[in-house]
């Protein structure tokens, strides 16, 4: 709604001005005609902000768009990708277990994220669970820590727990950065079972450790993500599927045992002499991935209670590895820069390795005897 010139009061006013002077003989106004032209101008004054504010009103109003409120990406575990209900952060927990016929069968790797298998002395092998996601309260048997345990453990951070150890080795694991538990360190979390013969009964509780350690412990910091995963929703697949070559079976042969494990059509099935290999629980030991690194070990010129020589892993430099998913095989290239960088996994064109999400064995052989049919 305009308001026109000629509704100004001025213009009204104006008007009335020349209308007086055209009627009368000279130019004074009298004082009743002063008085109607000062109604007249505030009469006319009124209308015209009248009429403004209603033009004013009739215009449209400006909002400002609200933002389109983003959804947020589902939170997952980083060392599984597995989606994640309960994003409270706590460290990760590395145990050292035992891998011999009188330690099986073992408790708590059926719910660890990612297990290691490293070779000791005689050529047998013990694994080193990484625990986060789950923590439970029976792991075991715990036995003592070797010299590439803080290798392993530190790129995850948090706790690693073991039975003891050569003093040597068990200072490495403070100097790593990470928070060393051994049984008279951990006691209360640490402790014996009765179902099992000395030294194979020494079992871990998580709660419990968690508890010892205090709750401003247990909050931070959270597991770093080491792997990269494929995402089904964006159309990848893993690398092995991708890029490799099916399988069923993978063989690595240690000295002294060979870790086996069969493709069950939806994971792998660890063997062990010959027979499908299962927790305490009853659970099977069954992965999503398993990581196969090619490595060497050096003579640490340490022995054992028993005489034997204590050797240690190679975990830093770069080699050859295998990485299992899906039923497929794929030669891959790991690297590991010093103690406290993760492994890295990549192909044959530089990138990253895309794991199944899910839980990940990986084998650290120190010789190239690995095959798979």
């Amino acid at each position: 709604m305009a308001v026109t010139w000629d509704n100004t009061a001025e213009n009204v006013a104006n008007r009335v001005v020349y209308a007086e002077r055209r009627n009368s003989p000279g130019t004074r106004h009298t004082a009743g005609f002063n008085k109607i032209l000062a109604v007249l101008v505030a009469f006319w004054t009124m209308l015209g902000m009248l009429g403004l504010t209603a033009c004013v009103n009739l215009a449209p109003e400006k909002k400002t768009p609200t933002p389109a409120a983003q959804p947020e990406e589902p939170a997952t575990w980083p060392l599984t990708g597995l989606p994640r209900e309960d994003s409270t952060p706590h460290p990760v927990v590395a145990v050292k277990v035992e891998n011999t016929v009188a330690a099986r069968p073992q408790s708590g790797l059926e719910d660890a994220d990612i297990v290691f298998e490293e070779q000791v002395e005689g050529g047998m092998t013990r694994y080193n669970a990484v625990f986060h996601a789950h923590t439970p309260e029976e792991i075991g048997p715990v036995r003592s820590v070797r010299p590439m345990d803080p290798g392993i453990a530190a790129p995850f951070g948090g706790m690693l727990v073991y039975s003891g150890g050569v003093p040597a080795f068990e200072s490495q694991v403070s100097a790593s950065g990470l928070r060393g538990f051994n049984e008279d360190q951990a006691r209360g979390a640490l402790y014996r079972v009765k179902f099992r013969a000395m030294p194979h009964n020494l079992y871990l509780s998580i709660p419990k450790l968690y508890e010892k350690v205090g709750k401003e412990h247990t909050m931070e910091p959270d597991a770093p993500q080491i792997f990269d995963f494929a995402d089904p929703d964006q159309g990848e697949q893993p690398t092995a599927v991708s890029s490799g070559t099916p399988a069923n079976t993978l063989v690595a042969h240690f000295p002294s045992l060979v870790a086996s494990y069969n493709w069950t059509g939806s994971r792998w099935q660890r063997v062990d002499g010959g027979t499908a290999a299962s927790a305490r629980s009853g659970a099977p030991l069954q992965t999503d991935n398993v990581v196969v690194v090619l490595t060497s070990i050096i003579d640490t010129g340490a022995k054992d209670a028993a005489g034997a020589s204590v050797p240690e892993t190679v975990l830093t430099g770069s080699g050859t590895a295998y990485v299992a998913s899906g039923g497929s095989v794929a030669k891959v290239t790991w690297s590991k820069d010093s103690e406290g960088s993760p492994l890295q996994l990549t192909d044959s064109a530089g990138e990253p390795v895309l794991l199944n999400r899910g839980t990940t064995w990986i084998e650290l052989l120190p010789n190239p005897n690995f095959s798979f049919q």
